[in-house]
């Protein structure tokens, strides 16, 4: 009877914790998701100024002055491209996240644990 006991209880112990599990197991796997995201937007910020730092450092005359500054427009223009789509990546990313969350927490109110 006391093995009966237990391991009713022991049932309903992980009843309660399964959807604390399974919140603790989306947050990780939305902060792996996330810190990949913000470290290849890194890399590529980190690329495109270290160019632009060549560039400039490969100025010599007025020839090479002009053919930097006109390059530079593409430059403003890529970098604004590159925020605008890693923004809308962002919310992506986010809205993910909140749906995943939200059919979490449905789920664990359509299903609560048994007593």
């Amino acid at each position: 009877m006391t093995q009966d006991t237990l391991n009713q209880m022991s049932a309903q112990y992980q009843a309660f914790l399964a959807p604390v599990i399974k919140a603790n197991k989306l947050s990780a796997a939305n902060l792996e998701a996330l810190v990949n995201f913000q470290m290849n937007a890194l890399q590529s910020y980190i690329d495109m100024a270290i160019s632009r730092m060549k560039a400039a450092a490969d100025i010599s005359d007025p020839t090479s002055l002009q053919t930097f500054l006109s390059s530079q427009s593409d430059s403003i223009a890529s970098l604004h491209q590159k925020l605008m789509d890693d923004t809308k990546a962002l919310a992506d990313l986010t809205t993910r996240f909140k749906a995943d969350f939200d059919k979490l927490v449905q789920d664990s109110l359509s299903n609560p644990p048994a007593k």
